[in-house]
């Protein structure tokens, strides 16, 4: 079964960006765990 070569385009290129999607958003969570780990609660103890 051969896909047109369009579809076939534009599904590479779905792909591509759902994967840099998902790649950013990953990288975006990673970055607001060290920015919160970085400076941890001195008072613990209510």
């Amino acid at each position: 079964m051969t896909f047109p070569f369009p579809l076939l385009a534009s599904g590479f290129a779905l792909a591509a960006m759902t994967l840099l999607a998902l790649r950013f958003t990953a990288f975006k969570r990673s970055l607001i765990k060290v920015r919160s780990n970085r400076h941890p609660p001195t008072n613990t103890k209510a």
